[in-house]
Protein backbone atom coordinates (compact mmCIF):
# COMPACT_ATOMS: atom_id res chain seq x y z
CA UNK A 1 0.00 0.00 0.00
CA UNK A 2 2.67 2.24 1.17
CA UNK A 3 4.39 1.48 -2.42
CA UNK A 4 1.17 2.83 -3.95
CA UNK A 5 0.80 6.27 -2.49
CA UNK A 6 4.24 7.25 -3.05
CA UNK A 7 2.61 6.38 -7.03
CA UNK A 8 -0.38 8.62 -6.01
CA UNK A 9 2.03 11.87 -4.92
CA UNK A 10 4.20 10.87 -8.09
CA UNK A 11 0.99 11.58 -10.15
CA UNK A 12 0.31 14.50 -8.68
CA UNK A 13 3.68 16.10 -9.06
CA UNK A 14 3.11 14.82 -12.93
CA UNK A 15 -0.24 16.75 -13.00
CA UNK A 16 1.15 20.39 -11.49
CA UNK A 17 4.36 19.83 -13.58
CA UNK A 18 2.10 19.17 -16.72
CA UNK A 19 0.26 22.39 -15.76
CA UNK A 20 3.23 24.56 -15.20
CA UNK A 21 4.59 23.45 -18.89
CA UNK A 22 0.53 24.12 -20.01
CA UNK A 23 0.36 27.91 -18.39
CA UNK A 24 3.95 28.92 -19.13
CA UNK A 25 4.25 27.54 -23.00
CA UNK A 26 2.61 27.57 -26.41
CA UNK A 27 3.39 23.91 -28.13
CA UNK A 28 1.98 23.36 -31.27
CA UNK A 29 0.80 20.00 -32.84
CA UNK A 30 0.08 16.76 -30.57
CA UNK A 31 1.85 18.09 -27.73
CA UNK A 32 -0.93 20.97 -27.99
CA UNK A 33 -3.42 18.52 -27.38
CA UNK A 34 -1.59 16.45 -24.86
CA UNK A 35 -1.55 19.25 -22.51
CA UNK A 36 -4.67 21.12 -22.96
CA UNK A 37 -7.09 19.78 -20.35
CA UNK A 38 -5.67 16.59 -19.32
CA UNK A 39 -3.32 17.75 -16.33
CA UNK A 40 -6.34 20.30 -14.92
CA UNK A 41 -8.33 16.89 -15.16
CA UNK A 42 -5.96 14.92 -13.82
CA UNK A 43 -5.58 17.15 -10.57
CA UNK A 44 -9.32 16.90 -10.40
CA UNK A 45 -9.24 12.89 -10.33
CA UNK A 46 -6.68 13.14 -7.94
CA UNK A 47 -8.66 15.15 -5.03
CA UNK A 48 -11.27 12.37 -5.96
CA UNK A 49 -8.71 10.24 -4.88
CA UNK A 50 -7.92 11.65 -1.88
CA UNK A 51 -11.56 12.02 -0.65
CA UNK A 52 -11.43 7.95 -1.21
CA UNK A 53 -8.08 7.49 0.87
CA UNK A 54 -9.26 9.55 4.01
CA UNK A 55 -11.16 8.62 6.40
CA UNK A 56 -13.18 11.44 7.14
CA UNK A 57 -16.77 12.63 7.84
CA UNK A 58 -18.76 14.73 5.42
CA UNK A 59 -18.06 17.68 7.86
CA UNK A 60 -14.45 17.61 6.62
CA UNK A 61 -14.52 17.52 3.15
CA UNK A 62 -17.28 20.44 3.46
CA UNK A 63 -14.19 22.58 5.28
CA UNK A 64 -11.88 21.20 2.81
CA UNK A 65 -13.47 22.26 0.18
CA UNK A 66 -14.64 25.93 1.51
CA UNK A 67 -10.74 26.37 1.93
CA UNK A 68 -10.15 25.75 -1.42
CA UNK A 69 -12.92 28.36 -2.63
CA UNK A 70 -11.60 31.08 -0.65
CA UNK A 71 -8.46 30.21 -2.13
CA UNK A 72 -9.65 30.23 -5.54
CA UNK A 73 -10.71 33.68 -4.32
CA UNK A 74 -7.45 35.21 -3.21
CA UNK A 75 -5.60 33.85 -6.20
CA UNK A 76 -7.39 35.27 -9.00
CA UNK A 77 -6.65 39.03 -9.04
CA UNK A 78 -2.97 37.65 -9.11
CA UNK A 79 -3.36 34.76 -11.52
CA UNK A 80 -3.10 37.01 -15.04
CA UNK A 81 -4.17 34.92 -17.84
CA UNK A 82 -4.02 31.17 -15.25
CA UNK A 83 -7.58 30.15 -15.08
CA UNK A 84 -7.55 29.16 -10.94
CA UNK A 85 -9.11 25.63 -10.81
CA UNK A 86 -9.49 24.93 -6.81
CA UNK A 87 -12.63 27.34 -6.98
CA UNK A 88 -14.53 24.12 -8.79
CA UNK A 89 -12.90 21.64 -6.95
CA UNK A 90 -13.62 23.21 -3.87
CA UNK A 91 -17.21 23.03 -5.09
CA UNK A 92 -17.26 19.78 -6.23
CA UNK A 93 -15.61 18.60 -2.92
CA UNK A 94 -18.59 20.28 -1.15
CA UNK A 95 -21.50 18.52 -2.75
CA UNK A 96 -19.64 15.52 -2.95
CA UNK A 97 -19.10 15.19 0.52
CA UNK A 98 -20.98 12.15 1.24
CA UNK A 99 -19.92 10.40 -1.82
CA UNK A 100 -17.08 8.51 -0.01
CA UNK A 101 -19.47 6.84 1.96
CA UNK A 102 -21.92 5.44 -0.90
CA UNK A 103 -21.42 1.68 -2.29
CA UNK A 104 -19.35 1.75 -5.64
CA UNK A 105 -22.16 0.69 -7.61
CA UNK A 106 -24.03 3.71 -6.99
CA UNK A 107 -20.86 5.58 -7.69
CA UNK A 108 -20.86 4.47 -10.43
CA UNK A 109 -23.89 5.39 -11.55
CA UNK A 110 -23.11 9.04 -10.57
CA UNK A 111 -20.35 9.12 -12.56
CA UNK A 112 -22.97 7.55 -15.52
CA UNK A 113 -25.42 10.30 -14.88
CA UNK A 114 -23.01 12.86 -14.49
CA UNK A 115 -21.20 11.98 -18.03
CA UNK A 116 -24.76 12.17 -19.65
CA UNK A 117 -25.14 15.65 -17.94
CA UNK A 118 -21.99 17.07 -18.97
CA UNK A 119 -22.53 15.73 -22.38
CA UNK A 120 -25.91 17.49 -22.93
CA UNK A 121 -24.39 20.72 -21.51
CA UNK A 122 -21.72 20.73 -23.67
CA UNK A 123 -19.38 22.78 -24.61
CA UNK A 124 -19.39 24.07 -21.16
CA UNK A 125 -19.12 28.13 -20.83
CA UNK A 126 -16.53 27.59 -17.51
CA UNK A 127 -13.30 26.64 -18.71
CA UNK A 128 -13.57 23.67 -15.65
CA UNK A 129 -16.95 22.50 -16.54
CA UNK A 130 -18.58 21.35 -13.11
CA UNK A 131 -20.37 18.42 -14.11
CA UNK A 132 -17.27 16.95 -15.70
CA UNK A 133 -15.01 17.89 -12.71
CA UNK A 134 -17.47 16.48 -10.26
CA UNK A 135 -17.44 13.15 -12.66
CA UNK A 136 -13.60 12.90 -12.30
CA UNK A 137 -13.71 13.08 -8.62
CA UNK A 138 -15.97 10.50 -8.29
CA UNK A 139 -13.87 8.43 -10.43
CA UNK A 140 -10.71 9.22 -8.23
CA UNK A 141 -12.99 7.84 -5.31
CA UNK A 142 -13.60 4.72 -7.11
CA UNK A 143 -10.07 4.48 -8.06
CA UNK A 144 -8.97 4.98 -4.78
CA UNK A 145 -11.25 2.19 -3.46
CA UNK A 146 -10.52 -0.36 -5.82
CA UNK A 147 -6.99 0.40 -7.72
CA UNK A 148 -7.80 -1.81 -10.79
CA UNK A 149 -3.49 -1.09 -11.63
CA UNK A 150 -2.92 -3.50 -14.49
CA UNK A 151 -6.43 -3.00 -16.17
CA UNK A 152 -6.85 1.04 -15.49
CA UNK A 153 -2.86 1.16 -17.32
CA UNK A 154 -4.26 -0.11 -20.33
CA UNK A 155 -7.80 0.84 -20.86
CA UNK A 156 -6.75 4.51 -19.08
CA UNK A 157 -4.14 4.58 -21.69
CA UNK A 158 -6.06 3.44 -24.92
CA UNK A 159 -9.01 5.77 -23.71
CA UNK A 160 -6.58 8.48 -23.78
CA UNK A 161 -4.66 8.01 -26.65
CA UNK A 162 -8.35 7.37 -28.73
CA UNK A 163 -9.36 11.02 -26.98
CA UNK A 164 -6.10 13.01 -28.53
CA UNK A 165 -6.87 11.12 -31.92
CA UNK A 166 -10.36 11.93 -31.97
CA UNK A 167 -9.41 15.72 -31.10
CA UNK A 168 -6.85 15.37 -33.48
CA UNK A 169 -8.42 14.50 -36.89
CA UNK A 170 -12.17 13.99 -36.12
CA UNK A 171 -14.56 16.83 -35.81
CA UNK A 172 -17.53 16.09 -33.39
CA UNK A 173 -20.69 17.69 -32.32
CA UNK A 174 -21.10 19.27 -29.07
CA UNK A 175 -23.11 16.20 -27.42
CA UNK A 176 -19.43 13.97 -28.07
CA UNK A 177 -17.13 16.83 -28.44
CA UNK A 178 -13.76 15.42 -27.45
CA UNK A 179 -12.22 19.15 -27.22
CA UNK A 180 -10.53 19.98 -23.55
CA UNK A 181 -12.36 21.64 -21.20
CA UNK A 182 -15.90 21.27 -23.40
CA UNK A 183 -17.42 18.86 -21.56
CA UNK A 184 -18.81 16.66 -24.21
CA UNK A 185 -18.67 12.91 -23.69
CA UNK A 186 -15.18 12.04 -25.28
CA UNK A 187 -13.87 14.48 -23.49
CA UNK A 188 -14.95 13.80 -20.18
CA UNK A 189 -14.67 9.70 -21.00
CA UNK A 190 -10.76 10.40 -22.40
CA UNK A 191 -9.92 12.58 -19.36
CA UNK A 192 -11.17 10.03 -16.92
CA UNK A 193 -9.23 7.64 -18.72
CA UNK A 194 -6.28 9.89 -18.94
CA UNK A 195 -6.22 10.51 -15.56
CA UNK A 196 -6.67 6.44 -14.46
CA UNK A 197 -4.10 5.58 -16.65
CA UNK A 198 -1.58 7.83 -15.49
CA UNK A 199 -2.13 7.00 -11.89
CA UNK A 200 -1.84 3.59 -12.45
CA UNK A 201 1.59 3.19 -13.65
CA UNK A 202 2.29 6.25 -10.99
CA UNK A 203 1.50 3.32 -8.48
CA UNK A 204 3.21 0.16 -10.70
CA UNK A 205 5.96 2.27 -10.68
CA UNK A 206 6.04 3.95 -7.27
CA UNK A 207 8.95 2.47 -5.69
CA UNK A 208 10.93 3.96 -9.10
CA UNK A 209 8.95 7.24 -8.86
CA UNK A 210 10.32 8.38 -5.04
CA UNK A 211 11.63 11.25 -6.43
CA UNK A 212 8.64 12.70 -7.53
CA UNK A 213 6.90 12.53 -4.69
CA UNK A 214 7.82 15.30 -2.36
CA UNK A 215 6.26 17.59 -5.08
CA UNK A 216 3.43 15.74 -5.07
CA UNK A 217 2.98 16.00 -0.97
CA UNK A 218 2.28 19.59 -1.49
CA UNK A 219 0.66 20.36 -4.57
CA UNK A 220 -1.46 22.64 -3.07
CA UNK A 221 1.39 25.15 -2.29
CA UNK A 222 3.18 24.77 -4.87
CA UNK A 223 0.37 25.71 -7.18
CA UNK A 224 -0.67 28.83 -5.42
CA UNK A 225 3.26 29.50 -5.86
CA UNK A 226 3.07 28.90 -9.56
CA UNK A 227 -0.32 30.92 -10.02
CA UNK A 228 1.56 33.52 -7.89
CA UNK A 229 5.10 33.57 -9.96
CA UNK A 230 3.66 33.13 -13.06
CA UNK A 231 3.75 36.22 -14.73
CA UNK A 232 7.58 36.86 -13.93
CA UNK A 233 9.16 33.15 -13.86
CA UNK A 234 10.01 30.93 -16.74
CA UNK A 235 8.75 27.55 -16.83
CA UNK A 236 12.14 25.91 -16.65
CA UNK A 237 12.37 27.77 -13.16
CA UNK A 238 9.12 27.28 -12.10
CA UNK A 239 9.57 23.08 -12.02
CA UNK A 240 12.90 23.66 -10.78
CA UNK A 241 12.16 26.28 -8.42
CA UNK A 242 9.10 23.93 -7.26
CA UNK A 243 11.27 20.80 -6.99
CA UNK A 244 13.99 23.24 -4.76
CA UNK A 245 11.23 24.14 -2.06
CA UNK A 246 9.85 20.79 -2.17
CA UNK A 247 12.41 18.97 -1.02
CA UNK A 248 13.76 22.16 1.26
CA UNK A 249 10.63 22.61 3.21
CA UNK A 250 9.99 18.85 3.53
CA UNK A 251 13.14 18.08 4.83
CA UNK A 252 12.14 20.12 8.12
CA UNK A 253 8.63 19.81 7.99
CA UNK A 254 5.98 17.01 7.74
CA UNK A 255 3.65 18.82 5.64
CA UNK A 256 3.68 22.12 2.95
CA UNK A 257 2.54 25.49 4.74
CA UNK A 258 -1.04 25.67 2.56
CA UNK A 259 -1.64 22.10 3.90
CA UNK A 260 -0.81 22.01 7.16
CA UNK A 261 -3.31 25.14 7.31
CA UNK A 262 -6.24 23.50 5.50
CA UNK A 263 -5.45 20.01 8.05
CA UNK A 264 -5.81 22.88 11.00
CA UNK A 265 -8.61 24.35 9.46
CA UNK A 266 -10.33 20.35 8.89
CA UNK A 267 -9.36 19.36 12.47
CA UNK A 268 -12.37 22.04 13.88
CA UNK A 269 -14.69 19.77 12.81
CA UNK A 270 -12.87 16.64 13.46
CA UNK A 271 -9.61 14.57 13.37
CA UNK A 272 -8.74 13.27 10.03
CA UNK A 273 -7.36 9.60 9.85
CA UNK A 274 -4.64 10.36 6.70
CA UNK A 275 -1.82 10.25 7.78
CA UNK A 276 -0.29 8.29 4.72
CA UNK A 277 -1.78 10.26 2.30
CA UNK A 278 0.10 13.34 0.65
CA UNK A 279 -3.19 15.69 0.59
Amino acid sequence: MQTRIVGIDAARAVALIAMIVAHLTAPGGIAAQLLFGFPAGLFAFLAGVSMGLMRARPAQFVVRGACLIALHFALVPFSGTIEVVLGTIGVCMIVLAWAPKLDSAWLAWLAFAGTLGSAALAPSSSPYPPLMWAVLMVAGILFARHMPLRAGALVGCALFAADVALRWWVPLPPLLDATGHAGGLVDVVGTAGASIGICSLCCMAGRWLGWLAPLGRMTLTLYCLHVLSAQWVGVWASVIGSAVIAYGWLAVFKRGPMESTVRRLTAVVGKENNEKVGV
